[in-house]
């Protein structure tokens, strides 16, 4: 069995996760203040084998909500009690955790932004880093290899305690040396404030 195989999810994995991440965007329909979407790692198809967490986001109406930014946590919350037993998780806008059927369910509230200038927090770019990754579809098992790496070296995850590389993070790092060997040959040179600019927006992005 090759590497790939090791690492990537089977099609009853694939079934699973499907079936059931409907089943729980179907039940958050019947919040009508947001727009449920599945996110993460599941919507772009770079996840790894024995995944068993699901990121869902909870859009709302940056129109209506822009100026409630710091009350939508709160606003979801009261809704997602109604529908489950909800566990808040404490970040720089609350979100939330739900069992359902042997996975976590990491439901996140967003306010559903056009451009990057509107987001008012860092979670709401995430559907824009989506639908980035998205257009590099044939970099996917480069990806899973650069995740499991990190994996199995402690160094993923972006969480203080850890110090490594988000899953997004990993994601743009096999765009930007176009698989996942450039990424190893590439990061024995870096130093300090070592650039990695795709897009080339800004004049001085350090």
């Amino acid at each position: 069995m090759d590497l790939i195989s090791n690492i990537k999810p089977t099609k009853e994995e694939e079934k699973t996760v499907k079936e059931v991440s409907s089943e729980v965007i179907s039940k958050l329909k019947k919040i009508k203040i947001i727009k449920p979407i599945v996110g993460g790692s599941i919507s772009k198809d770079t996840w790894l084998k024995g995944t068993n967490e699901i990121d869902i986001f909870a859009k709302f109406n940056y129109k209506k909500f822009k100026d409630k930014n710091d009350k939508i946590s709160d606003l979801l919350y009261n809704e997602l009690k109604k529908i489950f037993n909800v566990a808040k998780v404490h970040g720089s806008r609350d979100y939330f955790h739900v069992n359902y059927k042997g996975f976590t369910i990491e439901i996140v509230p967003i306010l559903e932004v056009k451009k990057p200038q509107e987001a008012l927090n860092v979670t709401d770019l995430s559907p824009l880093h989506i639908n980035f990754v998205k257009k590099f579809p044939k970099l996917k098992d480069d990806i899973r290899l650069l995740k499991a790496f990190c994996k199995a070296n402690n160094l993923y995850g972006a969480e203080s305690y850890i110090s490594g590389f988000s899953g997004y993070a990993v994601e743009v790092l096999v765009i930007y040396y176009k698989s996942f060997t450039n990424v190893l040959k590439n990061s024995t040179k870096w130093k300090p404030k070592t650039l990695i600019d795709l897009v080339h927006k800004l004049k001085n992005p350090l």
